[in-house]
């Protein structure tokens, strides 16, 4: 079944005519790829719906190495990246850049010459940290260090607060003692 239907667009006595109903049949599929196309095309123009058109979005924003074992929401992430990482660098500007890449909640504070990076939504180092020491590397200047700031779950964050089977199901990676 066709989403289109262009015999309503006729007079009624078309209805009736073998041929015009075949011919009107036909276009409508064609229509309907037509809109399937555009619509396909409309999603490659916007960065959160874009598939095919990831590797232009990367062109555009100057991203020469992409891997090709990168998922797409890994891409994104990338490009949202370095198009957040335009513009004077502050506190603001790396939240964004971070943010690009962990959708959470992170603070940002200079130090001691050293921007702080502090993770406060979840536990554990993020999946993607390495793509996140390189986007903030690619726009601190070189003279300034970076300090990351991992939240772990430690004993009194779960004494008294988990059950056995809670624990079991736990991942070591979110106790500290992890590697950055």
């Amino acid at each position: 079944m066709n989403d289109t239907d262009l015999m309503k667009y006729l007079p009624d006595y078309y209805s009736g005519i073998r041929e015009f109903q075949l011919t009107m049949e036909v276009e409508d599929k064609k229509f309907d790829d037509l809109k399937a196309h555009m619509k396909e095309l409309y999603n490659q123009m916007f960065l959160d719906t874009a598939t095919t058109g990831l590797s232009n979005w990367e062109k555009d924003t100057g991203i020469q190495d992409s891997n090709s074992k990168d998922t797409d929401e890994d891409r994104r992430s990338r490009i949202r990246s370095k198009i957040r990482g335009i513009g004077k660098i502050d506190e603001q500007l790396i939240k964004d850049v971070v943010d690009s890449w962990t959708n959470g909640d992170v603070e940002v504070t200079f130090a001691d010459g050293k921007i702080n990076i502090k993770f406060n939504s979840f536990y554990g180092i993020p999946s993607n940290m390495k793509a996140v020491k390189e986007a903030i590397e690619q726009i601190i200047p070189a003279h300034l260090g970076v300090k990351y700031n991992i939240k772990y779950l430690l004993v009194k964050d779960i004494h008294d607060n988990r059950t056995i089977n809670e624990l079991q199901n736990t991942k070591l990676n979110l106790f500290e003692g992890g590697v950055i």
